[in-house]
């Protein structure tokens, strides 16, 4: 065989072999993998951006407002029980005497929210989940995400609401939130 014919057919292998390794390996990415970059498959949280509400602390003096209002949340059924305290004696509010935020629990208190302020401000509900450092809005609460299979609403006072995080707390409200 000719040196030229032999460079050619190794050439043409060469090729040949290159396809079918590039053809595989396309076939596994695509099979294992979304349309999405890695960074796009974590979960985005309203808490990533909390409101501004969520950074102010109470020294307990002249309170313009002082509310209460129930919160019960409910993943596939089950009632999930809060933590507590939330929203008090944190990294941002800690200092004596001004160590609780906008909106906090008390440990004694579970699910009773209190809305306080030395100013009358209106307070968000997720101002409160901003301040526990959970996602919480229409798509969604804590990692669990509204898709096929899961939805997610919300009752005030037995009535159903759409406004999720952008709900303002009034006092004495009833609030459950249904991730189903």
């Amino acid at each position: 065989m000719q040196e030229s014919a032999k460079w050619g057919l190794m050439t043409l292998i060469a090729c040949i072999a290159l396809v079918v390794i590039l053809a595989t390996q396309t076939d596994v990415f695509d099979a294992n993998s979304t349309s999405e970059s890695p960074e796009q498959n974590l979960l985005e949280s309203t808490s990533d951006n909390p409101d501004s509400l969520a950074f102010e602390c109470l020294d307990h003096s002249g309170l313009s407002r002082h509310d209460h209002a129930w919160l019960r949340i409910y993943i596939d059924g089950e009632e999930k029980e809060m933590p507590s305290p939330i929203g008090i004696n944190t990294g941002v509010c800690n200092e004596q005497g001004a160590n609780m935020h906008v909106v906090h629990v008390h440990d004694n208190q579970p699910n009773y929210l209190h809305i306080e302020s030395n100013d009358p401000i209106d307070v968000p509900l997720g101002v409160f989940f901003d301040i526990w450092d959970v996602h919480f809005n229409e798509t969604g609460i804590f990692d669990y995400r509204v898709n096929e299979t899961h939805s997610m609403r919300m009752t005030v006072d037995g009535i159903e609401s759409t406004e999720f995080d952008d709900l303002l707390l009034l006092d004495g409200q009833s609030i459950a939130i249904f991730y189903e």
